[in-house]
């Protein structure tokens, strides 16, 4: 067997180290630096996922901040004209009285949906914001875009 002939080993060895050599050339000035471009290329396109997700992030807590304000500023409003028509009433009779009352509490539950609707809309956009980005990354990441209900389901914190 011409593998087992010791004499040949040296230029066996020779042409070893030598194809080892032109390979490893090869891979270090073609292959590296592509893998090395696709590995920042990845990591590059992750960060901008991230701090665009920070934004919605901070975004939506912005709202839910808006929104609380809102809230606050709206009782206050409601308790204030609620003390000045208590004011009033006490000198008119019970009739005016219940009628002014009902008025007030219909302005205050009016007043508390109209918040309760806007920030619903507010988290719902988030959420499908939220969604869609993480449909986005999923694709770019892995190559395989998720289904609607898995990228909701990862959103909620299900999946």
């Amino acid at each position: 067997m011409p593998q087992l002939v010791i004499p040949d080993y040296a230029p066996q060895i020779f042409w070893l180290v030598v194809t080892f050599v032109i390979l490893l050339a090869l891979m270090w000035s073609f292959a590296l630096p592509r893998v090395g471009r696709v590995l920042e290329q990845r990591q590059k396109h992750i960060d901008d996922d991230l701090s665009e997700a920070e934004k919605f992030k901070q975004g939506a807590e912005e709202a839910i901040k808006a929104y609380e304000a809102s809230l606050a500023e709206a009782r206050a409003k409601a308790h204030q004209l609620l003390a000045e028509t208590q004011a009033k009433l006490d000198q008119q009779a019970a009739e005016q009285r219940a009628r002014l009352d009902a008025e007030l509490a219909e302005k205050q539950a009016s007043a508390e949906s109209r918040i309760r609707e806007a920030r619903q809309q507010a988290l719902s956009s988030v959420r499908e914001v939220a969604a869609e980005v993480a449909r986005a990354a999923t694709d770019r990441l892995i190559g395989v875009e998720p289904s609607q209900d898995a990228a909701n389901a990862a959103v909620d914190g299900k999946g």
